[in-house]
């Protein structure tokens, strides 16, 4: 791997490990403190998914599809294969949250299961997230910058929410467990190295579904108290940035090539 890629994404990692460690003095910041910074944080990574996450799940099913197709005739399989997997990450986190409310037993009991099951569940997605890193980088450096940005406005959310379910355990254990998962993520990545183009491309699949299910349920669920205002202005900052971005490479890839 390239050693520029591996120092910035762990730059990256850290950056998003910082945001869970410092997560409640952050929350103290009036900017962060204000109502519609939930939804805003909703809006913002709505716009990273639906205008950057989805449309690359095309780019991965080149990596992807090369594996399937040695074992599959179906074209069509093969070419719908990352969104399958998108709609798996999506099935994956639902089925676990209505897994732990459903199930039967004292409600101090299912409480507990259920701060346990969401860290774990979530411990995955943030290794899932820093594993992923390096090869948004290697794509595209700041596209992947603007990931990064979406997902600790995204991790500050998920922060308050497992503070407000259960604040003895999360700030004893579950908050540092949630910040390491992100140490494991990036240090896997390290050392399956070049091998794991197609594990990255595999995981960005449903770590987008993932991401908008996580989405749609901490900032923009009517328990989160979600200001359309917010999450409009959210959603336009994040188009607007993405919209730059595409703009200037476009600028810059045309007066390359002539």
């Amino acid at each position: 791997m390239d050693y520029e890629i591996l120092i910035v994404s762990a730059v990256f990692a850290a950056l998003l490990m910082l945001v869970h460690l410092a997560a409640p003095r952050l929350r103290n910041l009036s900017l962060i403190a204000h109502s519609g910074f939930t939804s805003f944080s909703g809006g913002f990574a709505s716009a990273f998914v639906f205008l950057h996450m989805l449309p690359g799940l095309v780019e991965s099913k080149e990596a992807i599809g090369a594996v399937l197709a040695a074992r599959f005739s179906d074209s069509h399989f093969v070419d719908t294969s990352v969104f399958l997997l998108a709609l798996a990450g999506f099935i994956i986190f639902f089925g676990l949250r209505r897994w732990c409310r459903q199930s039967p037993g004292r409600i101090s009991h299912n409480s507990r299961r259920t701060f346990d099951v969401s860290i774990i569940s979530f411990s995955i997605y943030n290794a899932v997230i820093a594993f992923t890193l390096a090869d948004r980088i290697a794509i595209d450096l700041f596209t992947a910058a603007v990931f990064t940005l979406a997902i600790a406005l995204h991790l500050m959310i998920v922060d308050a929410e497992h503070e407000a379910h259960n604040g003895i355990q999360f700030n004893r254990w579950g908050r540092y467990v949630l910040s390491s998962a992100l140490v494991v993520g990036w240090g896997l990545r390290l050392i399956t190295g070049e091998h794991s183009a197609v594990t990255a491309a595999l995981l960005s699949s449903m770590l987008a579904g993932a991401l908008l299910l996580n989405v749609f349920h901490y900032e923009l669920s009517e328990v989160s108290d979600a200001r359309f205002g917010s999450f409009l202005l959210g959603i336009g900052v994040g188009t607007l940035i993405l919209l730059v971005i595409f703009f200037l490479e476009a600028s810059i890839h045309i007066s390359g090539t002539t």
